[in-house]
C-alpha cells in the first residue's frame, strides 16, 4: 500500500511540475500494460509487432539527447515496481524501441543468452542502433538468439549455450 501511495504522490507531483513528462509517462504506462498482456496471449514476435511503429522522420533534437530523455523516463516508470511496471529488460527495450521510432531513431531489439560461470543461463534484451548497443551501462556479452524486427523465426541454438 505504501508503494502505491508513493507512486500516486510522485505522479501527482510530476503532473504539476512537468506535465509534458507526466503525459509521456502515462502513455508509456499504457503501452507497458498493453505489451504485458500481449506477451501472455501471443508469441513474442506478434506482441512486439503490436506495439512497434514505423520510424518517423528524424527530429531536430540531437539523437543522444532524445535517447537519454526517453531512457530516463521509461526507467523511472518501470522503477515503480507495481503491477506490470517492473524493471525488466525486455519491457524496457520494447518500449524504447517504440518511442525512439516515434522520434525518428531506428533500432533493433536484441535478445540474447549466456551461460554464467555458475552454470546458470542468463538472458538479456537490449537495443542496437547502427549495429551498436545503445543505452546500456556495459556492452552486452550474450549470444543473440532473436532480434526484432526480423523475418527470421525464433530458434534457440542450444549448442551456443553449452559449457565448453
Amino acid at each position: 500500500m505504501t508503494r502505491i501511495f508513493t507512486f500516486i504522490t510522485r505522479g501527482t507531483r510530476k503532473a504539476i511540475h512537468g506535465p509534458a513528462q507526466a503525459f509521456l509517462l502515462a502513455r508509456m504506462a499504457g503501452w507497458v500494460l498493453l505489451f504485458s498482456i500481449a506477451v501472455r496471449l501471443f508469441p513474442l514476435p506478434r506482441a512486439l509487432r503490436m506495439i512497434s511503429t514505423k520510424t518517423r522522420l528524424p527530429s531536430q533534437t540531437p539523437e543522444a539527447e532524445i535517447q537519454n530523455r526517453l531512457a530516463e523516463s521509461i526507467d523511472l516508470l518501470l522503477k515503480a515496481n507495481l503491477f506490470v511496471l517492473k524493471p525488466i529488460c525486455w519491457k524496457r527495450a520494447a518500449l524504447l524501441h517504440r518511442y525512439l521510432a516515434l522520434q525518428g531513431i531506428s533500432t533493433l531489439i536484441m535478445f540474447g543468452m549466456r551461460r554464467e560461470p555458475s552454470g546458470n543461463l542468463n538472458g538479456h534484451a537490449w537495443l542496437e542502433a547502427r549495429g551498436r548497443p545503445i543505452l546500456e551501462t556495459t556492452a552486452p556479452n550474450y549470444a543473440v538468439t532473436y532480434s526484432f524486427p526480423s523475418n527470421e523465426t525464433f530458434e534457440l541454438d542450444l549448442n551456443l549455450l553449452t559449457k565448453s
